[in-house]
């Protein structure tokens, strides 16, 4: 199970997060994002815990903790990933290939053929 723990410090390190965490061991993935531009952590993260009933476990503990003089909140994550999206079904349209009988009207020239026209 992932979770989305929010309103973290931005002086909270990854270390203290885990120390924190250390009764629902194993934690499979603490990931931390960090600003592109100033390359300092954001204010959540994401953990990844190995079965559902420590993810349900943890989160509880999460919403009651302190960390940082912030009071953090804990949910399931949300898989907002590109892989994930689908798009919407187009709407079906008629077919476009509609056979028409096509109709040779050139003139007929002195030879009694089909006057031939030139591409310009």
């Amino acid at each position: 199970m992932k979770l989305f723990v929010g309103n973290l410090s931005y002086d909270t390190t990854t270390q203290e997060l885990r120390e924190a965490l250390a009764d629902h061991e194993p934690i499979l993935d603490l990931h931390r994002p960090t600003d592109r531009e100033t390359g300092k952590p954001r204010g959540f993260a994401f953990i990844t815990f190995s079965t559902p009933e420590q993810g349900a476990e943890a989160m509880e503990t999460i919403n009651k903790l302190k960390l940082g003089g912030r009071e953090l909140r804990a949910d399931e994550a949300v898989d907002n990933s590109r892989d994930s999206f689908q798009a919407p079904p187009r709407p079906s349209r008629p077919s476009m290939n509609v056979e028409v009988e096509r109709v040779d009207d050139r003139p007929i020239g002195p030879d009694g053929r089909r006057v031939r026209y030139k591409g310009i």
